[in-house]
């Protein structure tokens, strides 16, 4: 898995110790997704990777910078595939339930990156620091131009930031189905200040899902 997974082939055509740490990312997310942040160790990870313990050891200080560097590759790829999706839309508050419903759908169907992020959103600060930055842009962009009546502080996007989480482990984890991300787009939004009509239209509007892009990776 490691060799092939998606992070290795982005680094196909770096130089070796670039191509080694993207395999040790690759397989740090096979091993979290199987065992969990917890039970994983630096030796399951090395194996998944076919490197000697040694070699982890040269790119990483320990498995908690691992961690860190994984879920925010995770992260910054799915934000990537976001940006990429909308480029051409505006509306802050379109782009925020959008924003949500596409993020917990690319997570789930690449089940190693969405348990990946949601065990990990509650245990690293920098990774929720991370989120909310992303998220902030589109709040102040909706602030700035009427769509949102909040003042934009910490608060409020680390409640923002946590619906999205919340709704994607309660989706990894089988106890709500396909309607998270609209669930909880629409309490964003609501959050966020916009008429709860409007919020529920844009929440359970359809989901053209062939504006993500799909990496050749193995899930």
């Amino acid at each position: 898995m490691s060799k092939s997974g998606l992070f290795a082939v982005k680094a196909s055509h770096l130089g070796k110790s670039a191509r080694s740490r993207a395999r040790l990312i690759d397989a740090a997310l096979a091993v979290f997704a199987r065992q969990g942040l917890e039970a994983a160790s630096i030796n399951e990870i090395a194996r998944e990777a076919d490197m000697a313990n040694g070699t982890f050891y040269l790119h990483f200080k320990d498995k908690d910078e691992l961690t860190s560097v994984v879920a925010l590759s995770v992260a910054d790829e799915i934000v990537r595939q976001l940006d990429a999706a909308m480029a051409d839309i505006d509306d802050a508050a379109e782009r925020v339930s959008l924003g949500t419903r596409q993020f917990i759908h690319i997570a789930f169907e690449r089940p190693n990156w969405g348990w990946a992020f949601a065990r990990a959103f509650w245990v690293l600060p920098r990774l929720r620091i991370e989120v909310g930055r992303y998220m902030r842009q589109d709040i102040e962009r909706g602030v700035a131009h009427g769509a949102f009546p909040v003042t934009v502080d910490d608060f409020v996007i680390e409640m923002v930031g946590s619906l999205v989480s919340s709704a994607l482990f309660a989706r990894m984890n089988g106890t709500v189905g396909p309607e998270a991300g609209s669930r909880a787009a629409e309490l964003q939004l609501r959050l966020l200040g916009v008429d709860p009509d409007r919020a529920k239209a844009l929440a359970w509007r359809s989901l053209d899902q062939s504006l993500i892009e799909v990496p050749i990776w193995e899930a």
